[in-house]
């Protein structure tokens, strides 16, 4: 069997010629070289394109998720209009770098502390939750008032974590990552049941049963005037986006 494979390759040698071979060779390699150029130009061009436009990018899906949001808030339309104004605004000026990244944290970080990040979670947590259970419209009412001092004691960091999460158990399921994924649907009981440990815990901070009173569009329109205002950091040499 061994003498048949040594004839079969001595012959394939004498049928193809070393030159021939060498030709072949040389094609396939530079073959696979010009795949290799084709990728890391390609790759060099996307990562310049990426470079240039990454504001376009994070401006667009920053916006259109903000108005998503407000669109499925129970906010008047006028309201709605008038703050989606002011998102236009700060996707404009990031956009063109009028807006660096640091005033854009701060103007984040502003947007948490305000009183209107706790609106809009407790509008989210009604409609799901409070306005298609059994509670009565009295404890509809004192529902609501719950929320939003249990929201703002945890956004304020005056609730601490175990009181949280002795609250948030009763409607929601803990990821082995740490954080917690609302449930779909919930029962009246268990509604209920956090509502009752979100009280004690806002209670137990002394949290206000009056929440702040403001108008959401000038709320939102004066902490971007101020953020805006603020001096940004010198920026760099180039504006690449982070990590290219």
């Amino acid at each position: 069997m061994a003498t048949t494979q040594y004839r079969a390759q001595d012959e394939f040698d004498q049928q193809e010629p070393p030159a021939k071979r060498r030709n072949w060779m040389t094609g396939c390699l530079l073959g696979c070289l010009a795949v290799i150029v084709v990728l890391l130009v390609l790759g060099t061009v996307a990562t310049i394109w990426i470079s240039r436009n990454w504001r376009d990018w994070v401006s667009t899906a920053a916006s259109q998720g903000v108005k998503q949001a407000i669109d499925e808030s129970d906010l008047p339309a006028e309201e709605k209009d008038q703050i989606k104004v002011q998102v236009d605004r700060v996707a404009v000026a990031f956009r063109e770098g009028r807006l660096s990244n640091e005033q854009a944290a701060r103007l984040m970080e502003k947007l948490t502390q305000s009183p209107l990040i706790t609106a809009f979670v407790a509008s989210a947590a009604e409609k799901k939750y409070l306005d298609g259970s059994g509670l009565s419209d009295e404890e509809k009412a004192e529902a609501k008032v719950t929320l939003q001092r249990f929201l703002r004691g945890a956004i304020d960091e005056k609730i601490d974590r175990r009181s949280i999460d002795a609250a948030l158990g009763h409607v929601a399921d803990k990821q082995p990552d740490g954080n917690w994924r609302f449930r779909n649907k919930v029962s009246d009981e268990e509604l209920r049941a956090f509502l009752a440990e979100a009280k004690k815990a806002a209670d137990d901070a002394q949290i206000p049963d009056q929440p702040a009173e403001f108008d959401p569009s000038d709320e939102v329109k004066r902490i971007i005037d101020e953020s805006m205002s603020e001096p940004a950091a010198a920026p760099p040499a180039s504006d690449a986006a982070p990590g290219a």
